[in-house]
């Protein structure tokens, strides 16, 4: 009888500890789909990331697919087919290709759907590297705001900013190596200092509100205060330039890859378009150049709404 009532008790103390949280939740999700612009870009998102869970799903062929000749090697193109390459969209015979083909007959939308994971990937791993650094950065330094940790870390962020961004990870990058690895941590170097300036702003702030200067008079330390008391309150901030650093990493991928500077082993939209130049197609292949614009556009847009949109649910201003 005793443990019935203490695993009830158990149960009862879990619920009321989460009801409230699940509450808040639900009351920020009804204000979030609100947001036009929101759910846009989650719906954007959610296809993206579906194309990189299941790509066999999605693509219309496997990656070694070749148009004309199924799944054989392009070696064995005869050279009348080879002029017909890149090919404008075509259905049913000689070959099924929604968005056209490459100059190497792969399908410009099975390349579209497996360079999503690349993407998604890049744009993730850099964004939470940046928060990882930029806010418990921006934390210690608002908090200990008017010191020497406060200055030295504003003195780092000073230097920093003194950098190109786009100059700073070419140079990264053709010295590390072009590897996918590289580029992300090229770009959380360099992305983590906006992070690190907005939360130092907002911790000065909430510093002085009277429930952390409660806790400090209970006797909690620093380091409770810090991450028990102020860094829920800045936690939707530091989401919303999550958001924004992902949006920037697959942008400056894209750039990367436009130079030349990017790892060709992967698949990804910037190699895409920089095939089209490479092989001289701009002007005349747009089935191959404007997917991935579209691609990269969208999802970088997508970023941009899901992150808008979870500001104003955190800090409404009506």
């Amino acid at each position: 009888m005793s443990t019935q009532s203490e695993n009830a008790s158990a149960v009862s103390s879990v619920k009321e500890r989460w009801e409230p949280r699940i509450e808040r939740f639900k009351r920020g999700w009804s204000r979030y789909t609100q947001h036009k612009m929101g759910v846009l870009g989650m719906l954007i998102l959610v296809m993206y990331i579906l194309w990189a869970l299941f790509p066999s799903v999605f693509a219309p062929h496997s990656l070694e697919w070749r148009a004309f000749i199924g799944n054989d090697q392009y070696a064995y193109l005869t050279p009348q087919m080879r002029q017909q390459l890149p090919h404008p969209p075509a259905f049913g015979d000689p070959f099924f290709a929604p968005l056209g083909t490459n100059k190497s007959g792969e399908g410009v939308l099975t390349l579209l759907v497996y360079s999503a994971k690349n993407a998604l990937y890049i744009g993730f791993a850099a964004g939470i590297l940046s928060s990882l650094v930029g806010v418990p950065l921006g934390l210690i330094s608002g908090f200990y705001g008017d010191t020497w940790i406060d200055e030295t870390i504003q003195r780092i962020v000073d230097v920093m900013y003194g950098m190109p961004f786009l100059p700073f990870l070419i140079v990264l990058v053709a010295i590390r190596g072009i590897t996918t690895t590289n580029i992300i941590l090229g770009i959380a170097i360099t992305s983590w200092l906006n992070n690190c300036i907005l939360i130092r702003g907002e911790t000065l702030s909430l510093k002085e509100r009277a429930y952390v200067e409660s806790a400090r008079v209970a006797g909690a330390s620093d380091t409770r205060i810090v991450f028990r008391h102020i860094l829920p309150n800045v936690l939707p901030l530091a989401f919303v330039f999550l958001a924004q650093d992902a949006a920037v990493a697959i942008l400056a991928q894209a750039s990367l890859a436009y130079l030349g500077l990017a790892d060709f082993t992967a698949n990804s939209w910037g190699m895409m378009i920089e095939n089209v130049k490479s092989h001289n197609h701009i002007y005349d292949a747009p089935w191959w150049l404007i997917p991935p614009g579209l691609a990269i556009t969208s999802i970088a847009a997508a970023f941009y709404f899901i992150g808008f949109s979870v500001e104003d649910v955190a800090n409404p201003q009506e």
